[in-house]
């Protein structure tokens, strides 16, 4: 570590070229951590430390100068939190050991407020709002099922969009390494903000790479992706709505769908939201549309038939509707009660064979399947003194075709000194089975289960949030964390087939520790860490977690030089990753460091950012946790750079 810290003490002094009064240095972005309120945890505004839950941020100042190109890779800066490529074109994030699997279906993921999972698959799709767009990023490392129901089992993300005329209307363009282009456009007014980007990305190349049949790979992993994004506001209304398209490349590291090909997804949305005071209190009524097109290629397909390249096709759609009321009986008592209803239906699920267009006779469903979810919730929150808050929320659901779903929300929060706060949470989450994991019946390739049951998810927190002094402040929480009934892919034993099924129960416990410091008027750091372990029993065998870092460390150091210029060190380190094999081996995948240096300039109307990224060039662990066939680390990209510039107008 401490020739990382080196190396960015003395990119710093290079560009120092003269003492100069720092009280006019452009914000620094811990200042404006610290300040911040969050609005996820219980819908209104509060400060992090004083909410009933454990929150991280992210301001969009931190995402420029940590060099994030995407979400998922700022979001595994936080603690408890890591990434993996999945060889079906994901990128998945694991919260606290939970793993997602092939799609990225443990954790919510939300754009203000509004879930932009897809019930085929589960997934959430983070590349879904133009980077440039995020004022800040909210996430909670715990269930959070009482006010967003499904898939929030380990964890939410809410994107908060910037708004208003205080932001500066900007042109970003962006080039660098593998042939890299991006450009952005972003407008905002009194009642609107707008927003358009595009990416053009051959990526990284997997020379040399075996895939799990031991054979070589030789491709780009190209990442292409647009997306247009408008938010509207006025009085009580508020109308969004987002366009999204990928092209992402497949790893092909599995038996089934082999060398790859290209992932397409489309998606849209619209939400329409109106307040109306009712009485003393506000109620809310959303209107929601979800669509997603997906067409995913293969370069080959081996089957008995004919062994011809493939396209999967599928559309999902969801209309869903919530109303809400939100009240305070007196300046102690706050409660929110409300009701949401979601109709979901998904396209026949088809592969289309690309040689004569015919529809394969190994389609996974060749009809249309709908669900309906009905749910009630309340939350109430009571200050038993200036020092002692708690909560407690119940959410009760009826989905067509699985059981019903309660659970409940317990904490208390008490100021033990000013400023720092004493958390006991417990929270209680579900994830319903998605279309492709209770309907699928691709014969020798994929088999669903209709009787699966809902995944369960009871977690027990003890946490600290406390603001030292002006300039620093720690968060530290240890956790125990039970899922049941957690739906996963296993071998059926007939060659390539898997099927999926629920499992007896995973049981992990953690650490975690966060400290954001300001040094001094010009420098500033922020350093975390996190530790997990836990049990999976399945079929009544007990064995340790794998597929999962027991120890993850980021670090976030930036130095402020002059009113202009700035520089920041940011390092992760991820621990080795235990597996076995579907034929009973076992191994390791090694440790990892990852080091970026990036270089901000600005002068206004002007900004330019260097990233740096993977200076040491190292190789990093990138396959699935799902068949855990890969005995050595398919790379990653290695050292690249890219610039960005930035004109405000």
């Amino acid at each position: 570590m401490k020739k990382y810290l080196f190396t960015s003490l003395c990119l710093s002094s290079l560009l120092l070229s003269q003492e100069i009064s720092t009280n006019n240095l452009f914000e620094l972005s811990l200042e404006e951590l610290m300040s911040i309120n969050v609005t996820t945890v219980s819908q209104e505004e509060e400060k992090a430390s004083e909410s009933l839950a454990i929150v991280s941020v992210l301001t969009s100042t931190q995402l420029k100068q940590m060099g994030a190109l995407n979400l998922y890779e700022a979001l595994s800066f936080l603690p408890g939190i890591q990434i993996n490529e999945t060889y079906v074109g994901y990128s998945v994030l694991t919260f606290r050991g939970v793993t997602p699997g092939l799609y990225n279906n443990k954790a919510l993921f939300m754009i203000n407020g509004h879930p932009v999972h897809e019930k085929l698959f589960g997934s959430s799709h983070l590349e879904f709002i133009p980077l440039d767009m995020v004022d800040r990023v909210e996430v909670v490392r715990s269930p959070s099922s009482v006010l967003y129901g499904t898939n929030a089992i380990s964890g939410v993300v809410n994107v908060i969009t910037k708004q208003g005329k205080e932001f500066s209307n900007e042109l970003v363009v962006r080039g660098g390494s593998n042939d890299h282009r991006y450009g952005s456009v972003n407008i905002y007014d009194t009642h609107i903000s707008m927003s358009a980007s595009y990416q053009k990305d051959n990526g990284y190349n997997f020379s040399g790479t075996k895939d799990d049949l031991g054979q070589n790979i030789d491709k780009s992993y190209q990442n292409d992706l647009s997306n247009v994004f408008l938010d509207m506001y006025w009085d009580t209304w508020r109308i969004q709505a987002a366009y999204y398209r990928s092209e992402k490349e497949k790893l092909g590291l599995t038996t089934n769908i082999q060398g790859g090909g290209i992932n397409k997804y489309k998606s849209f949305y619209v939400d329409v939201n109106k307040a109306f005071r009712l009485g003393s209190g506000t109620l809310n009524i959303w209107l929601r549309y979800d669509n997603m097109d997906k067409n995913l290629e293969t370069e080959k397909f081996p089957d008995p038939i004919n062994g011809n390249p493939i396209t999967v096709e599928n559309r999902t759609q969801r209309y869903s509707g919530e109303i809400q009321y939100k009240n305070s009986i007196n300046k102690d008592f706050k409660y929110i009660l409300g009701v949401n209803y979601e109709y979901d239906k998904t396209d026949p699920l088809l592969f289309i064979d690309q040689t004569d267009g015919g529809i394969h006779p190994f389609s996974p469903f060749l009809k249309e399947y709908t669900t309906n979810n009905v749910a009630v919730y309340s939350e109430m929150k009571y200050s038993f003194s200036n020092k002692l808050t708690g909560v407690v929320g119940l959410r009760v659901e009826d989905n067509s075709d699985t059981d019903t779903a309660l659970n409940p929300r317990l904490g208390l929060n008490y100021k033990y000194l000013p400023d720092s706060y004493l958390k006991i949470l417990y929270s209680e989450a579900y994830r319903s089975p998605t279309f492709l994991e209770k309907y699928a019946d691709s014969i020798g390739t994929l088999l669903g289960d209709e009787d699966l049951n809902r995944e369960k998810i009871r977690t027990l927190e003890l946490g600290i949030d406390s603001k030292l002094n002006k300039n620093n402040t720690i968060q530290v929480t240890i956790y125990y964390l039970k899922l049941e009934d957690e739906i996963i892919r296993r071998s059926t034993g007939n060659g390539t087939e898997v099927e999926y099924y629920n499992s007896d129960s995973l049981t992990n416990y953690g650490l975690e520790v966060s400290l954001n410091s300001i040094l001094n008027e010009k420098s500033e750091f922020m350093i975390n860490g996190s530790y997990v372990d836990g049990e999976r029993k399945d079929n009544g065998d007990n064995k340790n977690i794998e597929s999962v870092a027991h120890y993850t460390a980021n670090l976030m150091y930036t130095y402020h030089i002059n009113t202009k210029w700035s520089s920041t060190l940011s390092d992760q380190y991820v621990s080795k990753k235990d597996y076995t094999t579907n034929l009973g081996e076992s191994g390791s995948l090694i440790n990892y460091n990852l080091t970026n240096i990036t270089v901000s300039y600005l002068n206004k109307p002007f900004e330019a950012n260097l990233y740096l990224k993977n200076i040491f060039d190292e190789a990093y662990t990138y396959p699935e946790p799902v068949k855990n066939d890969i005995k050595e680390i398919p790379g990653g990209a290695g050292i690249s750079a890219y610039l960005t510039m930035r004109y405000y107008f």
